[in-house]
């Protein structure tokens, strides 16, 4: 039997299997699945996903809504013996066993912890929960707010043990890819920025290096209105380049004058300095 496939990090899709994309009929329709996706095998109760999704609605309106999406979506999802989407009297889960779902296997993997499996949930925290999907449905984006801020939590936190662990490893290269991914879901991440100037310099790329300062000066600034901390801008010192000694700076070394004795029209010798070098 084919199984569906979530995609639910950095938007939306729905996959039967590892074959097409599914069309959905709807915002809503994606909403719905997306939350009972999160949690697959748990029952939810039908006035709670009404309220989720037609809060301001009333009860038998929202519900007619619901049951229309619901005869919609089992016109999509791919059939078989066992449904996709299960209805136990009054709730609605989906089949754990017919569902796979990055989120899960995000958290799954960052639990386990080990270096080969954080490599994984990295790569599959491709963007915030849902990206780009908005109702006007304050008790959905609500919902949604939260759920974004705690994966995003446990991404920021499986990623700085993967740049440890590469870091650690000598593995510069990955480790820097890793820290760009850190300051790309947080900029402001200062201590971050640091480890990243060290990996270019020992990488050999001090310009590098030197321009993540300013990267990270500007962004302390424009968000915060402060400057990097003392730690900070001592290891942009230690790696800006010494001025060279100029040469044009020195002071001129300058030769004696030689005074040469000339005749006057009194016939008096007149001493009149001559500049030029000393006979050897």
């Amino acid at each position: 039997m084919e199984h569906l496939a979530l995609t639910l990090l950095g938007g939306f899709q729905a996959r039967q299997g590892s074959g097409r994309p599914l069309v959905l009929p709807g915002r809503k329709a994606r909403a719905l699945l997306a939350y009972l996706g999160l949690h697959p095998g748990t029952i939810q109760p039908r006035e709670t996903l009404m309220a989720l999704l037609w809060g301001d609605v009333p009860g038998d309106q929202a519900r007619h809504s619901l049951r229309q999406i619901l005869v919609d979506l089992r016109r999509v999802l791919p059939n078989g013996k066992v449904p996709i989407l299960l209805a136990d009297g009054d709730g609605l889960a989906l089949n754990p066993a017919r569902v796979e779902v990055d989120v899960a296997t995000f958290e799954l993997l960052a639990k386990q912890g080990t270096p080969a499996a954080l490599e994984r949930a990295a790569a599959l925290y491709t963007g915030d929960l849902l990206a780009g999907l908005t109702l006007r449905e304050p008790a959905f984006e609500e919902w949604l707010r939260t759920e974004r801020d705690r994966l995003r939590e446990a991404a920021l936190r499986a990623l700085r043990r993967l740049l440890a662990a590469q870091t650690s490893g000598a593995e510069l290269e990955p480790a820097v890819q890793t820290g760009m991914r850190l300051l790309a879901i947080d900029p402001l991440q200062e201590h971050v920025h640091r480890v990243v100037m060290e990996l270019y310099d020992k990488l050999g790329r001090r310009s590098a290096a030197l321009r993540q300062y300013h990267l990270c000066a500007e962004v302390l600034q424009r968000e915060l209105g402060i400057r990097p901390d003392a730690e900070t801008r001592s290891l942009f010192e230690r790696l800006s380049p010494k001025p060279a000694a100029d040469a044009s700076t020195k002071p001129e070394r300058t030769h004696p004058r030689r005074v040469k004795e000339m005749p006057s029209p009194s016939g008096n010798q007149t001493a009149v300095p001559v500049v030029g070098r000393q006979p050897s």
